[in-house]
Formats: C-alpha cells, sequence, structure tokens
C-alpha cells in the first residue's frame, strides 16, 4: 500500500522563531540606547541668571578663571536640593567677606566649604548622603597634573594604603 502523501505547502516569509528573534534584538537595542545625561540630572529647574551668580562665586572662591560649566551646573543642583534656600544664602557670598574665612559668620564657612568640596574633591556630603559629581575633573588633581595620571581604578586591594609597609632595614 503506498501512502499518498500531499506535499507540505511552502509558507514563503518569515519562521515564527525568526520574527521572535528580530524582535528580540529589537527590544534588547532599543534598551541598549545611550540615554542623555540630561535624563539623570536632577529636575530642579535653575535659572541662568542663578547659575552665573554661582559661577561668579566659584570663581572668586577658587581663584580660577575658567571653570567647567556642566560640573557647575551639577554642584549647584545638588547644593539646592540639599541646602534649603540656597540662592538666598549665596547671595550672602556675592561679595566675598572681609578678612580670613575663619573669621567668616559660620553660614557663610558652611556654604562656602560645600561649594568648595565640590568643585575640589569632586563629592559632595559624606557617608550615605554623599553625592559625585565629578573625579577626573575635580580641582585637587590641578595641583599634580603635570606629574601624574589621575587613576580610575584602585592597583590593589581595598584600603591597602591602610596597612604598615614592611621595613627591611
Amino acid at each position: 500500500m503506498s501512502v499518498n502523501r500531499s506535499p507540505i505547502p511552502q509558507v514563503r516569509g518569515i519562521s515564527r522563531r525568526r520574527l521572535l528573534g528580530y524582535i528580540g534584538v529589537g527590544l534588547v537595542s532599543s534598551l541598549m540606547t545611550p540615554l542623555p545625561l540630561d535624563a539623570f540630572a536632577a529636575s530642579t529647574q535653575t535659572s541662568p541668571q542663578n547659575l552665573e551668580k554661582f559661577m561668579l562665586v566659584s570663581r572668586a572662591l577658587t581663584g580660577k578663571r575658567q571653570l567647567n560649566g556642566q560640573i557647575g551646573q551639577r554642584i549647584y543642583q545638588i547644593l539646592l536640593g540639599k541646602i534649603g534656600g540656597f540662592d538666598q544664602k549665596l547671595a550672602l557670598l556675592q561679595l566675598l567677606p572681609a578678612g580670613e574665612p575663619a573669621q567668616w559668620p559660620p553660614l557663610q564657612q558652611q556654604i562656602t566649604r560645600q561649594i568648595l568640596q565640590g568643585w575640589y574633591i569632586g563629592v559632595i556630603g559624606e557617608g550615605a548622603d554623599a553625592a559625585v559629581i565629578s573625579f577626573e575633573n575635580a580641582l585637587m588633581f590641578d595641583a599634580v597634573s603635570d606629574v601624574l595620571v589621575i587613576r580610575s581604578y584602585c592597583p590593589n586591594r581595598p584600603g591597602y594604603w591602610a596597612a604598615k609597609p614592611d621595613v627591611a632595614l
């Protein structure tokens, strides 16, 4: 007895498996699309005048004529979120007080310390409350930039610098 099989109809086009693969690749690639850093920035809207006042105060405090505007905007937004009424307190520093900073009123010292901490260390706050501004562009590296390369990694195990060195005499 011969079995007469009818030919399997060939469907032209794409198989379900291949279609699902294309959809998967499309989804993954859409998730890998780089997002602008503005998407992660604080939602606080800053006026250009207030930011410019902040940059003028920053230039006066750091003694630098050229400061990175993007880093300045980030420092300003973080301080605006951390310190209530920051714009009014910043106005106290529009004209830097006379004398040594140690003689300034405590409020001006605190604001000055936080502004300089953002520019020089690249971090505002401490512990779990710390906000990272920048590492490579922190002003603390300017003093040694002609001699040292800024590392972006730890060259040894964490905390290796805290152990006493082996001294061989």
